[in-house]
Parts: structure tokens; C-alpha cells; sequence
């Protein structure tokens, strides 16, 4: 779900991600620091979930280039639409995968303001 959370799959008791045929379906990443606390600089935190998706994917043999589709959960959305738009720029570069953005209240970890899902393709 994010740095510095490796236990959260067994204490929630959910995958990180988890293969039907040729696709990954990944849980929702957020940013967090290495110690797990919430980053008080926006790009930051959206930087820092882009990550933490980027290393669900590597565990799993893929990059960001084999999103297929990806899904955002965003608190006060779209108020910091330019800043997570330049993350997901750089997260993603060229890729252009369907994209859905949802506007919600809050998040299970307070004070994160965006929670990110993707599903992508298996490279074997």
C-alpha cells in the first residue's frame, strides 16, 4: 500500500498484486516516507505513490510501460490536479493507459491525498 508497509498485505489480508491469465491486477499504492509517515509536500506524496507502484510492478517483472489501465482515488480533487498530473508524467512518460480519476472524501491513511490502482499486462 505504500513504502515503509510491507505488513500490510498480512494484517489487511490482501495482495499487492495478483495475476488473472495475462493481466496483474495491482492493490491501491499511497505515498508515504521510508518510515511510514505522510509527506507534508504534496508532489512528494504523489511522487512517492507513483514509486511505490513502480515497485509493485517490478516485483511482478513489469514497468510502468505495461499499464493498461489505471485508477486514481483523489481527496479535494482536482485542487491539485497540476501537481499530480507531473507525477503521473513522469511516472508513466510516453505510455498512455485508460485512466480513471475519482474525487472521494477521505483515505484509509489519513492525510494521504491520492491512492493509486493499475492493472497491466504480464510480460511472460
Amino acid at each position: 500500500m505504500g513504502q515503509g508497509n510491507e505488513n500490510w498485505e498480512e494484517e489487511f489480508e490482501y495482495s499487492d498484486a495478483v495475476r488473472a491469465g495475462d493481466l496483474w491486477f495491482l492493490s491501491g499504492q499511497v505515498g508515504l516516507e521510508a518510515d511510514g509517515t505522510v509527506p507534508a509536500d504534496i508532489e512528494r506524496q504523489y511522487r512517492f505513490a507513483f514509486d511505490a507502484l513502480l515497485g509493485v510492478l517490478r516485483k511482478q517483472g513489469c514497468t510502468a510501460a505495461d499499464v493498461v489501465e489505471l485508477t486514481t482515488f483523489h481527496v479535494d480533487y482536482p485542487q491539485h490536479l497540476p501537481e499530480f498530473m507531473r507525477a503521473k508524467s513522469r511516472f508513466q512518460g510516453d505510455a498512455r493507459p485508460a485512466w480513471t480519476a475519482v474525487g472521494v472524501a477521505a483515505l484509509a491513511m489519513p492525510g494521504t491525498l491520492v491512492e493509486i490502482k493499475a492493472v497491466a499486462r504480464a510480460r511472460d
